[in-house]
């Protein structure tokens, strides 16, 4: 398979998460603007509901991804339920499965094999279905290199928080905030280094109800090098579109600093000045990069909208 920077092409600034036995949320998931909807089979369901509630997922797919959403159906990851779940959630217009406590490569190939089985047998194109990696162990968090350069359905990385909290014996907390930059910011160069997404927050998302300590944390995120966060509530949906989003003045300085850069290699000279600081090459790709964000948000924005107005304009 060709090589894919996802990291540039794929834009995920929202993933909200929510119980797919629950109709009346999978109803509403279109209405909500989200990048991506996961239908969760794992930690919101039930164990008494998981082997009922996948027959719901053929039908709530094309619910949930009628205004443009990607959708993603989040497994569990045990010997009894991973294949069953797999095989009720690969239906079209599914775009990944979200793999939690994923722990090795193996366990990623053996998914990556059985997924390439289901495309073939349910006339889907092969490798459309991506792999969403969340470490949420110490042995997964120690492999996410390997887990990584285990599939090239893999399309992003993220960091169990409230899991990985327990099987470290972390608190989280803002005394730990220091302590927690280590595995965060290894799940941001590992996914770069591969050209997969890094989604997460530098902190928790259980807090969801304080909007403005909520924003604030995405906006730190952001600065940390993540591209987007799961949520659990869709009160945070816009909160994660605008603060993964290059804000105008990002947008603004980054056209100017383009601007004077291009006129000085016109002139011959590959570094120069701008507002009293030295820029070179590494700036000016960065700013590029925020502008190419800038317009695969602005081009999703109006994919979804395209969508809701094809589904009837809610």
């Amino acid at each position: 398979l060709m090589e894919f920077d996802y990291a540039r092409n794929l834009i995920r600034r929202s993933r909200l998460i929510m119980p797919a036995n629950e109709r009346k949320y999978v109803e509403k998931a279109h209405e909500r603007n989200a990048d991506a909807v996961v239908l969760d089979l794992e930690d919101s369901v039930p164990v008494s509901e998981k082997v009922a509630t996948r027959a719901v997922l053929k039908e709530a797919i094309p619910l949930v991804g009628r205004s443009g959403s990607d959708v993603l159906v989040r497994v569990n990851h045990t010997n009894e339920l991973l294949k069953g779940d797999v095989e009720a959630s690969v239906w079209p217009g599914l775009d990944g499965i979200f793999f939690p406590k994923v722990e090795t490569g193996a366990q990623v190939r053996a998914l990556d094999e059985l997924l390439s089985e289901l495309e073939q047998k349910r006339d889907i194109p092969h490798g459309h279905v991506k792999i969403s990696v969340i470490a949420e162990t110490l042995k997964g968090y120690l492999n996410v290199e390997e887990i990584t350069r285990a599939s090239e359905r893999i399309d992003s990385l993220s960091l169990g928080t409230e899991d990985f909290a327990t099987n470290t014996g972390m608190e989280l907390s803002e005394a730990t905030y220091h302590g927690w930059l280590i595995p965060r910011m290894q799940i941001v160069f590992v996914a770069r280094a591969y050209g997969k997404l890094p989604l997460n927050l530098v902190g928790s998302m259980a807090a969801f109800g304080d909007t403005v300590g909520f924003e604030k944390l995405a906006v730190l995120s952001y600065k940390h090098g993540f591209l987007g966060s799961s949520c659990i509530h869709p009160g945070n949906v816009e909160i994660l579109n605008r603060c993964f989003s290059p804000t105008q003045e990002e947008i603004e300085h980054s056209r100017k600093l383009i601007d004077i850069f291009e006129r000085s290699l016109a002139a011959g000279r590959a570094s120069t000045t701008m507002d009293g600081r030295m820029i070179d090459y590494p700036h000016y790709e960065r700013a590029k990069q925020v502008l190419t964000r800038s317009d695969k948000i602005a081009a999703l924005e109006q994919k979804k909208k395209m969508a809701r107005e094809a589904a009837g304009g809610t």
